[in-house]
């Protein structure tokens, strides 16, 4: 992991030197086709369409230095745990909540329906209830009602809770690490996520669910990067159609 990231971090500073080199050349060539059209008057014309071009080609140059150095994030942090357990845990926990989920649904009627006749003893009775003036209410519908209430709040509970529950039994030690990678895994989505309202649709893996190891990962980044540089570029051609 440490190795490929430093592959990565000289690919990119060599890249960005290249594109600077590419920057000053182009500078360098519009400065001598300004000197040469104050030595050699006769030659504004063709002097001055150089110069804007030798100008677009710099700016161009400057437009990717800045594209790449904006998108471009290294990080030094260095973790315990690697990134392909990190993301085996993350969707065996996904899995076991929603059966937790389900598990908590069942697990709080079945109590409620147990203790239901001791906790209040009226929904036993055939007496009609009246609750916020409405009379006439079978205390057998407010008993179901009540039941499925506590089955959907024990469901809540096990879902919301399932996840440091089980991290809980697996040490402090793995917890720390899970947490540590969570936290580093949500803000490089939160990083590269093209949140842009043109290139997002539903079938995009906007908060990177179907990502299950690093080539997953890798393929979720180049395709923000690329829905980034479509955004930028149709930024830009509604910014010149707007001008001209």
């Amino acid at each position: 992991k440490q190795w490929y990231q430093r592959r990565v971090r000289a690919r990119s500073l060599s890249i960005i030197r290249k594109l600077r080199h590419e920057r000053l050349l182009t500078s360098l060539a519009a400065t001598s086709v300004d000197a040469e059209s104050s030595i050699l008057p006769e030659v504004n014309r063709s002097s001055s369409n150089t110069i804007a071009s030798s100008r677009c080609a710099s700016a161009k140059v400057n437009e990717r230095i800045n594209l790449l150095c904006s998108r471009y994030s290294p990080s030094r942090r260095t973790f315990n745990l690697r990134f392909n357990d990190y993301i085996k845990l993350r969707s065996r926990f996904k899995t076991q909540r929603i059966g937790a989920l389900i598990g908590g649904y069942f697990f709080g009627c079945i109590i409620f329906s147990a203790n239901a006749m001791s906790w209040f003893p009226w929904l036993n009775t055939d007496v009609p209830m009246t609750i916020f003036g409405m009379e006439g209410i079978d205390p057998f519908f407010v008993g179901t009602l009540m039941t499925m209430v506590t089955g959907i709040s024990c469901s809540i509970v096990a879902f919301s809770g399932y996840r440091n529950f089980a991290l809980t039994i697996m040490g402090s030690e793995t917890k720390a690490n899970y947490h540590q990678r969570e936290e580093d895994f949500q803000r490089r989505l939160n990083y590269y996520r093209c949140t842009d309202s043109v290139e997002v649709n539903f079938s995009d893996d906007y908060y990177g669910d179907k990502i299950k190891d690093l080539t997953d990962y890798r393929y979720w980044v180049r395709v923000q990067q690329i829905k980034h540089e479509n955004s930028h570029r149709a930024k830009e051609a509604a910014k010149k159609a707007s001008v001209s």
